[in-house]
């Protein structure tokens, strides 16, 4: 039985320059008990088709032709009462940003009961027993019902949204994005929280994400959206092992795969059309590597290319040789801006002391080009490292008070102490990049401040080119902010929206003396060229909000490395990019850390993207690094059952496999105390008795792979410590 089918569906925007043409002409069916995922780039109209479907659409959207039919009803004929009343009832959607959909000052219960009973004509006793049943299905404690959303982790509070869209047993239920910017642990639980769902109440499901890998552990057929239209659409395993369409392929290569790791990330140069004037061939022509000159002048359409498969391209019938040839990530590269930027690096000379300073011989003859860089040493990513290590980080720990003070005393609240990082050791060599990977709440976020002295130690010693960070002061404490940079993980709170660009990019060069003008302007230009964003002076007089979310991000990299530091703490930099956006953010880092000899800390939850850009992984749990070692060493031979569970909740873009269950319950516990045992012990699927009040050892083998587990260290023969890496026993 059909559920949903559209036909030739078109919704347009009105805006000051002219009409969007968001979706153009979508037809698609969804049968019953069926899950489709619906994937392809922001801006592509995922969102605003699913907005078209509930007939939510912004003032300046409108339905310009087609149909909406739902259960033989067409839903654009319906009136707005009778629309209402579909809602909730017959179609329950799970927003994308969920984490902010309940209201912050009602009770999580009362807002799921207070939809029962209006909407679905409960009566108040019933609507509780309703309400218990429902945090059971979705896994959450029924005595935190009566619970405010503030006490509730990311993770529970995407359970609620979800037992909220469940709560009138609906025929459809529409996700969007309903996994993004969640921890890998809290993800994984998720996601097996909607495969239960399917399972148990044969729920019909269309997701809408840009990560494929969601798609693949979730959904039985996908369907790829490109510039407002269907492009393929076709069963999940086959999809997944053979795209046809260039675009499926794109997004397939894109996708870091902890399973089957790449060398090299696939990134879709360039941006969807501009829908106010979409061209007149193939919306895809101006990105794809297999593009002929028949693609720019003819339109195709979906076409049957396969059993229940379609695809819209000209050369559908060439896909298995063009499958091939997609192997090799340089096709997708352009030919004519790559060897332009290879001309602009090998003309542009590097980092060194500013025009202006008092250390330039002559700084009126350096006054029109960037000085040269002292050093840059070639490691295992390019890069020979040097004896001395750049940073050391010794005994590290960093603890914060809350409570206490006057409102304290007032709520009855006595002050706390938060161990938010605890005694950890680590060093970084010139050009090295090491990342630190865990659940919310493990103290990554501090390290990283530690690190760029944007908050002191508690204890140890943080140790810069020689020198500690808590006796600097004035002239060297700029120079070493000029040296040490901070990519944030918002690009879009990152930049001052009422400044421009250039703007934006000369601050850092003023601060440090650059004085020339036509100097900081030539450093911007080829700054913006590193990160690819060309030509580079149509970007100098934009604002952040005429830019789209992977070119800010770019433009936050550029910042960071206009002064050609020697060492960046990136934090998330990608969570909130879409699958191609990513890889060319993650490739461009990759290849300017050659470039520059630069000693990189990326910080992250996601451990396929760590692998992919990584000489070493340090895996971090309540503020103590548990296992640190060479990323291969880690991914493939994880010795921490923290390590093996984050590994083992990494979800494969590949339907063929699948993800087991997790041995761990998901929320790391508040750092107020200091554990006398392994703090890990709790959650621990291998716990000892032991574990509970001794500290493990910290073990290291030849190979600088070092795990703090009672399993590694003196029991390390244990049968128990035999596993494969996804973290079940062998």
């Amino acid at each position: 039985m059909t559920i949903l089918s559209l036909r030739d569906l078109k919704v347009e925007y009105a805006t000051q320059d002219g009409s969007v043409q968001a979706v153009d002409g979508v037809s698609f069916d969804i049968e019953e008990s069926q899950q489709l995922g619906l994937i392809g780039e922001s801006g592509c109209g995922k969102t605003t088709l699913l907005k078209a479907i509930v007939q939510v659409l912004p003032r300046n959207g409108q339905i310009s032709a087609g149909k909406i039919m739902f259960k033989g009803m067409d839903l654009l004929q319906l009136p707005a009462a009778d629309m209402r009343q579909l809602r909730w009832r017959e179609i329950a959607t799970i927003p994308q940003a969920s984490m902010d959909s309940l209201n912050p000052v009602q009770r999580v219960g009362s807002q799921l009961m207070k939809l029962l009973t209006i909407r679905g004509g409960y009566d108040k006793r019933a609507a509780r027993r309703r309400a218990v049943d429902l945090f059971d299905l979705v896994g959450l404690d029924t005595d935190r019902l009566m619970h405010y959303p503030h006490e509730f982790s990311g993770g529970m509070k995407q359970r609620a949204v979800i037992a909220m869209a469940l709560a009138l047993e609906p025929s459809l239920l529409i996700a969007d994005e309903p996994v993004t910017a969640l921890d890998v642990i809290v993800q994984h639980q998720i996601l097996e929280v909607l495969r239960e769902l399917e399972q148990e109440l044969n729920l019909t499901v269309m997701l809408i994400t840009h990560d494929i890998s969601v798609v693949a552990q979730v959904c039985d057929s996908v369907a790829v959206m490109y510039a407002g239209r269907i492009v393929e659409q076709a069963a999940a395993k086959p999809f997944f092992a053979s795209p046809a369409h260039p675009y499926s392929l794109g997004l397939q290569q894109a996708f870091p795969n902890l399973a089957r790791p790449r060398d090299v990330l696939v990134s879709i140069e360039g941006y969807p059309p501009d829908l106010r004037e979409p061209p007149a061939g193939c919306r895809f022509a101006e990105r794809c590597p297999f593009v002929q000159s028949a693609c720019h002048d003819v339109d195709p359409r979906l076409e049957l290319v396969g059993e229940d498969r379609v695809a819209a391209c000209l050369r559908s019938n060439e896909m298995n040789e063009l499958r091939i040839r997609a192997e090799d990530p340089t096709l997708w590269q352009n030919v004519e801006v790559a060897r332009g930027f290879a001309d602009q690096a090998e003309a542009s000379v590097g980092r060194g002391d500013p025009p202006g300073r008092p250390s330039d011989a002559s700084p009126d003859a350096t006054a029109g080009q960037p000085p040269a860089d002292p050093y840059r040493s070639p490691s295992k990513s390019g890069i020979e490292v040097d004896g001395e290590p750049l940073l050391e980080m010794r005994n590290v720990s960093k603890r914060f008070k809350i409570g206490g003070g006057l409102a304290g005393l007032l709520r009855g609240d006595k002050e706390q102490t938060v161990y938010a990082v605890n005694n950890i050791s680590f060093s970084l060599q010139r050009g090295e990049s090491l990342g630190l990977a865990g659940e919310s709440g493990c103290g990554k976020s501090t390290t990283g401040k530690l690190l760029v002295k944007l908050i002191d130690a508690s204890d140890g010693d943080i140790i810069f080119d020689g020198t500690d960070l808590a006796a600097m002061s004035g002239d060297e404490l700029l120079g070493f902010r000029e040296r040490v940079q901070l990519m944030f993980q918002n690009p879009f709170e990152a930049l001052n929206p009422r400044f421009t660009l250039y703007r934006s990019l000369t601050e850092p060069l003023i601060i440090h003396g650059w004085k020339n003008e036509d100097t900081r302007l030539q450093r911007v230009v080829e700054t913006l060229d590193r990160v690819n964003l060309r030509p580079a002076e149509t970007f100098l007089d934009k604002y952040p909000h005429q830019l789209s979310g992977g070119q800010l991000q770019r433009v936050v990299l550029a910042r960071a490395l206009v002064l050609h530091p020697d060492f960046l703490v990136a934090d998330e930099p990608v969570s909130m990019l879409d699958v191609s956006v990513r890889a060319g953010i993650l490739n461009t880092t990759r290849r300017l850390a050659r470039e520059l000899g630069l000693a990189t800390v990326y910080i992250s939850h996601d451990l396929s993207l760590l692998q992919y850009t990584c000489d070493r992984i340090a895996i971090m749990y309540l503020g103590e690094i548990v296992e640190i070692g060479p990323s291969d060493a880690v991914i493939n031979n994880p010795q921490h059952p923290y390590t093996q569970a984050l590994i083992a909740a990494v979800p494969a873009p590949d339907p063929t496999l699948e993800n087991p269950p997790l041995r761990i319950q998901e929320g790391v516990p508040r750092p107020t105390e200091l554990f006398v045992g392994c703090p890990f012990a709790q959650r621990c699927p291998d716990v000892m008795e032991v574990c509970h009040n001794t500290r493990p050892p910290q073990a290291t083998n030849d190979n600088g792979h070092m795990a703090q587990c009672h399993l590694y260290g003196e029991h390390r023969n244990s049968p128990k410590l035999k596993r494969d890496p996804i973290g079940e026993p062998a």
